[in-house]
């Protein structure tokens, strides 16, 4: 019989139904040492924490943090390198700024920069174009749809 209300206690356990005194008893059945066979697989479920409770630290664990020692020399490359980099790092910049153009300024001559305007306007209207080539197939489409579908 109370292996009975064990199993439907289980099965609310499992359904996360179960209120903290249902799962005390729960607890305190799996702890007592006699458990029907066909429920002793749920017995690690329940006797977890009061194991726990028993284990103890033998090894004493320290939380300073090891200071990473390194020698005059090692300091000496480091801060070189460092400024090499800060270095190339500047150059790189002062490099880029002097060969940066910009693409969007303006012309002086009013001809040119009809002509320049012509040549993007022509760019953009070859990739319109080429992207409506395949919206014939999809007025294709439509039509046979309508035809089946009336």
């Amino acid at each position: 019989m109370e292996s009975q209300i064990i199993e439907k206690l289980l099965g609310r356990y499992f359904e996360a139904e179960t209120t903290v005194a249902e799962e005390d008893r729960l607890k305190a059945y799996f702890n007592s040492g006699e458990v029907a066979p066909h429920l002793q697989q749920y017995i690690p479920v329940f006797c977890y924490f009061e194991q726990a409770k028993t284990e103890h630290l033998s090894k004493e664990v320290s939380f300073t943090p090891k200071a990473v020692k390194f020698s005059a020399a090692k300091r000496k490359v480091y801060s070189w390198v460092a400024i090499a980099a800060s270095i190339a790092i500047l150059m790189g910049i002062v490099v880029q700024q002097e060969n940066q153009v910009s693409e969007f300024g303006t012309y002086e001559d009013p001809e040119l920069a009809m002509q320049k305007t012509l040549e993007a306007l022509e760019m953009v209207s070859l990739y319109m174009n080429s992207g409506t080539e395949d919206l014939g197939y999809i007025e294709e489409f439509n039509n046979t749809k309508d035809k089946i579908v009336k």
